[in-house]
């Protein structure tokens, strides 16, 4: 079941991709990353279990590994600047959800049951420890960047060729650097108690990289199919 639905996510996360790339070109993008990040980050306070690993799986992977996606559709048709500006707005955004959703959750509920309740099930989901935040903010900007700088490089060295490959080796590197830094800041060096780095390696690294690689294969299709989409106008 696990599985099934996180195909489907995906599948939404490629029809809005495309849906807002039709219909208001990159600055539908630039919202997609914006709000696909926040959505991600919350959605990782949730485990599931999948077919191929007896290990669980933190949600949000699926929704998070379509961004770099983005990133690659926006440094194909209109130039790695937008692309990192469109991690920076991301970035932003994220960082503007997390510190007024931790403002809000500092007010003093309301004296009933309902009000304590809901306050409760807000600070639970609204309330990032500061490692896990801090981590998760480094390990995005630099492998956002990491995926914007690959995919140029192999965009000049390739003369503008060979499209697929360019997205999923930039794919494949970027969602590395991504587990490996936030793995190793989130549990070796902000952690109070660290982990071993063989289970870190095991347990945090390589099962999540095995789905992102999977999520990386799916993608490329997407990119391609920006460019038969893609509005005459190129703007953002």
């Amino acid at each position: 079941m696990a599985d099934l639905l996180s195909l489907l996510t995906l599948a939404v996360c490629f029809i809005a991709v495309l849906v807002l790339l039709k219909c208001f070109g990159g600055s539908g993008l630039l919202v997609y990353a914006a709000v696909a990040v926040v959505v991600s980050n919350l959605q990782v306070l949730k485990l599931t279990q999948y077919a191929f690993t007896e290990h669980p799986v933190a949600l949000g992977t699926v929704v998070f590994s379509t961004i770099f996606a983005v990133d690659n559709i926006l440094t194909e048709y209109f130039g790695k600047e937008t692309a990192k500006k469109c991690v920076w707005l991301s970035f932003c955004a994220y960082l503007f959800f997390a510190v007024t959703m931790k403002i809000a959750v500092c007010h003093p509920p309301m004296p009933h049951s309902e009000c304590l309740n809901l306050h409760r099930e807000m600070e639970s989901l609204f309330s990032p420890s500061l490692t896990i935040l801090t981590s998760s903010l480094i390990s995005y900007v630099l492998s956002q960047l990491i995926d914007i700088f690959v995919f140029s490089k192999l965009k000049k060295l390739t003369k503008g060729k060979y499209l697929s490959c360019r997205s999923l080796i930039s794919m494949m590197i970027s969602a590395f650097a991504d587990n490996l830094i936030f793995s190793a800041l989130a549990w070796v060096v902000f952690a109070e108690c660290p982990v071993s780095w063989a289970v870190l390696w095991k347990t945090y690294i390589c099962v999540t990289y095995l789905l992102r690689l999977f999520i990386a294969a799916l993608c490329v299709p997407l990119v391609r199919i920006a460019g038969i989409l893609m509005p005459r106008r190129l703007d953002v």
